[in-house]
């Protein structure tokens, strides 16, 4: 009985470990977050359609690019503004490590979100329903 025991014991000891490793192992590659491409500036209210231009035009009078968070709502700093400046305005998903005491992210992949209209969405989603 003793012999069944340290083996469970064994077992669980390993498996969590395992579950330990593969999650270090998904925080070093960062996470995925939807959002949008803004400005210091105008931060959260840049976060929507036909920020392009605005944002364009901040950037070049020395603001920098910030992400704003979909879920939080929360404006990080991008540590690498370039991986982001040419998605000025536009609704992305960006893979990244995300560092919340400091506000900042540190981009690693992007991938652009198409934006339909209302009714195109709702469509999908009654598609996806049935």
């Amino acid at each position: 009985m003793k012999r069944l025991i340290w083996c469970c014991f064994a077992l669980s000891l390993m498996v969590s470990l395992a579950a330990v490793a593969s999650a270090k192992s998904d925080a070093a590659k960062g996470k995925w977050i939807k959002g949008w491409v803004s400005d210091s500036k105008c931060g959260a209210k840049g976060a929507g359609l036909g920020h392009e231009a605005c944002g364009n035009k901040c950037l070049q009078a020395g603001e920098h690019v910030v992400f704003v968070d979909d879920i939080k709502h929360k404006v990080l700093n991008v540590d690498n503004q370039d991986a982001l400046k040419d998605h000025m305005g536009h609704r992305v998903a960006v893979q990244g490590a995300v560092d919340e005491a400091a506000g900042t992210i540190h981009v690693d992949k992007v991938n652009m979100i198409t934006q339909g209209s209302k009714k195109a969405e709702a469509a999908s989603m009654d598609e996806m329903h049935k």
